[in-house]
């Protein structure tokens, strides 16, 4: 009898997915396209989808195809490393997202056979997709977890990896209801590859069993593989001595950085003459920029210097998008923003080229952040005062700046390693090949 009430509620949650929440999200993405310009792309994206599917997936051989899915963006540079070693290994790759904003960035990417949106999550959608893609294994970047998709892919025998995988703890505090699903949704994977030890802790916890490793997180071996390669000087209208300057970068500011940052950060450019400081804003946008410009009075715009009065600058404001990880390369000491906002942004990024990390308070929904600051390679400040004080410190401080350095990078390197982990267990689902 409590079986059949298991199986009973379980057909429900399914039903009440599929047909009730399921619909509701189109009509609400429907209905956001009306006012939103990133809903409005990424239903237009979605028109055809199927043909233009079908179409490309004809030039690509059937046999040993994984399919890739990231949600959006920042999941996808995760997952690119572990591409990598794959297609050395002779699989062909096809990447889905959900997000336009990951889509249209990397759909000409060049490691995979094909880039394309994954179609909501209908059950005639899933079999429809998954039947043109046909999938030895499906991989899952984080947690973005599509029910009807990832069923039927285990229907035709694909083997599914949730890989990077981080626990989202707020699903204890959810109703009973949302608590069952999540874990009938998290059952799906074959392999749970976490970041870390406590995350295994908590998925084997949730899920009553004992079905997680611990492969750690790829975005070490992306941000590492990224800075071997970076020749950000060349693309660049200006260059900057470094023997006799020191660079601040301010990386992925909001406005809630710069309130704290910029009273701070002037007092050292008057105090420090030989400092330049470079501020990229998470978004560009032209007001962004002039109120940076306000906030810094004479700093100069990327978009408005060349290279006859590039290097004429004490403080330059990035209006690009794109190459904030590029240009850490020139930073001697780095502050990342949403540190004051909802959490702070990726801090590995700048730690890899051995120099110190500062960002505002709010860490805690970053493990790297955490073990970064524990480490002794970065420091949160709270108001302005600590601000210019921390800053202060490292700018004027190069022994400190130096073992701090010493301290992020050596955190990097220690992490090395979990894209290979994670390809061996793809190639172990996919039967050794």
């Amino acid at each position: 009898m409590v079986k059949q009430e298991i199986r009973h509620e379980s057909r429900l949650r399914q039903f009440f997915y599929s047909y009730v929440f399921i619909p509701f999200m189109y009509l609400a993405f429907f209905a956001m396209s009306l006012f939103n310009d990133k809903a409005r792309r990424g239903l237009k994206g979605r028109k055809h989808l199927f043909a233009r599917l079908e179409a490309a997936l004809s030039n690509v051989p059937a046999d040993r195809r994984v399919w890739f899915h990231a949600s959006s963006l920042g999941e996808f540079e995760q997952a690119k490393p572990i591409i990598d070693i794959l297609r050395q290994a002779g699989y062909r790759i096809v990447v889905s997202f959900f997000s336009p904003s990951g889509y249209e960035y990397s759909k000409n990417y060049t490691g995979a056979d094909l880039v394309t949106y994954i179609p909501l999550d209908t059950p005639g959608n899933a079999r429809r997709f998954v039947s043109l893609v046909k999938p030895r294994a499906v991989v899952v970047m984080r947690y973005d977890l599509w029910r009807n998709h990832l069923r039927e892919a285990k229907r035709i025998g694909a083997k599914i990896v949730l890989a990077d995988a981080t626990f989202p703890s707020r699903l204890f505090y959810r109703a009973e209801f949302l608590r069952q699903f999540y874990r009938g949704l998290y059952a799906l994977p074959d392999a749970i590859l976490a970041t870390t030890a406590e995350h295994k802790r908590m998925f084997d916890f949730f899920l009553g069993s004992d079905v997680t490793t611990v492969t750690g997180d790829s975005r070490f071996d992306r941000v590492y593989n990224r800075s071997l390669s970076n020749n950000m000087a060349q693309n660049l209208p200006f260059s900057i001595d470094k023997s006799r300057k020191t660079v601040l970068l301010l990386g992925s500011t909001w406005r809630q950085d710069l309130e704290v940052l910029a009273g701070g950060v002037n007092r050292m450019l008057k105090k420090i003459p030989t400092l330049k400081v470079i501020i990229v804003p998470h978004e560009p946008t032209a007001e962004e920029v002039a109120n940076i410009r306000k906030d810094f009075p004479g700093a100069k715009v990327l978009s408005e210097i060349n290279g006859s009065n590039g290097a004429k600058f004490s403080s330059l404001i990035v209006d690009r998008v794109g190459i904030l990880t590029q240009l850490y390369v020139m930073a001697d000491v780095a502050y990342v923003g949403g540190g004051f906002g909802a959490g702070v942004h990726n801090v590995l990024e700048p730690a890899v080229y051995g120099i110190p990390v500062i960002t505002g308070p709010r860490i805690e929904r970053s493990d790297e952040a955490v073990q970064l600051l524990q480490s002794g390679g970065l420091f949160f400040v709270k108001d302005p005062s600590s601000a210019y004080r921390v800053l202060l410190k490292m700018i004027e401080d190069r022994g400190a700046r130096e073992q701090a350095g010493k301290v992020a990078k050596g955190f990097v390197d220690m992490h090395l390693g979990a894209s290979a982990a994670v390809a061996a267990k793809v190639k172990e689902m996919c039967g050794g090949e």
